[in-house]
């Protein structure tokens, strides 16, 4: 089955998750929202943030109905084994992809908000939260590099994440 993941980059629209919402009803995909998407995508059946102080700060993801994953240790929250090249410091977005893998075996992945620059479509984080530094994304578009395993399809218009091929989401999801 399709897993879509669901990042917070500036480009996600309401528009996008509800498509998606209608497609995971309908038993046509499943859904991994990653870190503040569980706001806009309380269905998903998966909430990935590998940040222990996203957790901290949004207390209210205790309360997401679906399964909860972080790389660090955190109470309530299951913990993604560390591999070589995906450990506890790997960005959010490549630990969700783990998860529709590996958990719910995922036949192709596809990335929505993967932006991989500017903020998130809330903005910025406030603090204590940080935000990430161009210099940061670079560092995170490299973790990508290490990714072998199955098709992935970047439906994230204007994506730094040149990775994966890019695809229109409502063309693949209908393929």
């Amino acid at each position: 089955m399709d897993f879509v993941l669901l990042a917070t980059g500036q480009s996600v629209t309401p528009d996008q998750v509800e498509y998606v919402r209608e497609v995971h009803e309908a038993g046509k995909c499943g859904a991994v929202a990653i870190s503040d998407m569980y706001k806009l995508a309380p269905w998903a059946d998966a909430l990935v943030s590998n940040d222990r102080n996203w957790w901290e700060n949004n207390p209210d993801a205790s309360k997401f109905q679906g399964r909860r994953f972080c790389g660090v240790p955190y109470p309530g929250v299951e913990r993604l084994e560390q591999t070589g090249e995906f450990n506890s410091g790997v960005n959010s977005g490549l630990q969700g992809m783990r998860v529709a893998r590996n958990v719910f075996r995922a036949s192709r992945i596809l990335l929505v908000g993967f932006d991989m620059h500017g903020t998130h479509y809330f903005g910025r984080h406030p603090e204590p939260l940080k935000n990430t530094t161009p210099e940061r994304f670079l560092k995170l578009l490299r973790q990508f590099d290490g990714w072998r395993f199955g098709e992935v399809i970047n439906c994230t218009p204007g994506s730094a994440l040149k990775r994966f091929p890019m695809g229109d989401l409502s063309e693949v999801l209908r393929s």
